[in-house]
């Protein structure tokens, strides 16, 4: 199990990055695309919406790879918001009618296996596995 812990800021975003790939060493470039792709997203929302009041937080990720499943969780302390709440975008109405936002937890629940959110001691817990090439 690997652990990161950092300030909830967009300059962060790349040092996640880093933190995946090298969590993920071993893995296929496509599962650890999709996996910081989902991460990335999930962070992203934190950090722009998380704190109203301008200040920053923690956002902590942890990676578990084993030989069937990469599973990470991101905890952040955040106001509470659930993104599996969110309403699905409307993917059938041309790209300029479109209301903003919804595509991030789009691309979550799309490239992920599975996904969960729980609010647990004060903290917003989201929950994502991905199986790994030849899994069942």
């Amino acid at each position: 199990m690997a652990e990161f812990t950092i300030r909830a800021d967009l300059s962060a975003l790349a040092a996640i990055a880093d933190f995946l790939a090298e969590a993920l060493a071993g893995c296929s470039d496509e599962l650890v695309f999709a996996i910081q792709l989902a991460v990335d997203e999930a962070c992203s929302n934190t950090i722009l919406y998380g704190y109203p009041g301008g200040e920053a937080g923690l956002i902590t990720i942890t990676c578990t790879v084993d030989d069937e499943t990469v599973r990470v969780t991101i905890a952040d302390d955040g106001v509470a918001f659930d993104p599996l709440t969110a309403p699905p975008p409307l993917l059938d109405i041309p790209v300029e009618d479109r209301p903003i936002g919804g595509l991030g937890v789009h691309f979550i629940r799309t490239v992920m296996d599975s996904v969960s959110y729980a609010r647990k001691d004060g903290m917003n817990v989201l929950s994502m596995e991905k199986r790994r090439a030849g899994s069942p």
